[in-house]
């Protein structure tokens, strides 16, 4: 049998294979980038989100807190970007932490009370015991406030720990199938050449795989944010959104060009 032959008879393994492959990129982008803390906090932290949440938050905040005036030289409600970025370090680690109830909203007021409090000292005002009250009436508010505004992502990101374990013990399952088919290619095809000829075939495939899966879910989040977001923090979840899209994009096209040069480079040993 020609090598000719040999290639079009191992189609459906080379199916599987990218399938396999598919998966096990795909959920690993995702593991490294949406359910990674610290990768989150960098592309919300950016400056145009720190900007976009400061404005939101100080909204919220100056019909809030600043309806209750102790004194008219305390101007600390508004928040800086300085404050904002301490605030999303402290709401990502409380979402990756599994916390089932999120408490966004008394992070920020405690930023707000800390921030009266000095300001209070400044002016040599002893009125700390009148803030905390201010501060322990409006918590509830707060809270309710951002949930409104976050809609359903809040029941979604509150169950981080266990999606990381699945997605794990998924990576996990397609990498053992991918060994296991990519071992019995190779004793199938008995050469090396031909064999890195089908890895690379599997690599183009897998990549047109997941361009595909990644417009098929892209567009979906898009009409989710649209729907169920409050406009104040759409534009913000929209940075967010197209920041990791480019991360899963770049690296795609990675395996693209790598797997090209491969196939390019055995096609030879395809006859």
């Amino acid at each position: 049998m020609s090598k000719s032959l040999s290639y079009n008879r191992h189609g459906f393994t080379l199916i599987l294979l990218s399938i396999c492959l598919m998966v096990i990129v795909f959920l690993g982008i995702t593991l490294s980038t949406v359910l990674n803390s610290n990768y989150v906090k960098k592309v919300v932290s950016s400056e145009t989100n720190v900007t976009l949440i400061k404005n939101y938050t100080n909204q919220r905040l100056g019909r809030l807190v600043n309806s209750y005036s102790i004194s008219s030289n305390l101007s600390s409600v508004d928040l800086t970007n300085q404050d904002v970025k301490k605030i999303i370090n402290t709401s990502v680690n409380e979402v990756y932490n599994d916390d089932p109830k999120l408490t966004i909203g008394s992070t920020i007021l405690a930023t707000i009370s800390s921030k009266m409090k000095n300001e209070a000292s400044r002016y040599g005002l002893d009125i700390d015991s009148e803030i905390d009250t201010v501060i322990n009436s409006n918590e509830s508010i707060m809270n309710q406030i951002v949930d409104n505004d976050l809609g359903p992502i809040e029941q979604v990101i509150v169950k981080i720990q266990t999606i990381k374990r699945l997605i794990k013990m998924g990576i996990i399952v397609a990498g053992a199938i991918f060994v296991l088919l990519a071992i019995r290619l190779r004793v199938k095809v008995r050469s090396n050449m031909l064999f890195m000829h089908h890895i690379g075939t599997v690599g183009i495939c897998t990549s047109i795989l997941l361009f595909l899966l990644l417009g098929c879910t892209y567009y979906p989040l898009q009409d989710l944010i649209v729907s169920n977001i409050d406009y104040n923090t759409r534009d913000v979840l929209y940075n967010v959104l197209n920041g990791i899209f480019l991360s899963y994009v770049s690296i795609i096209f990675m395996v693209f060009i790598v797997s090209i040069l491969d196939w390019g480079s055995t096609m030879k040993y395809k006859y």
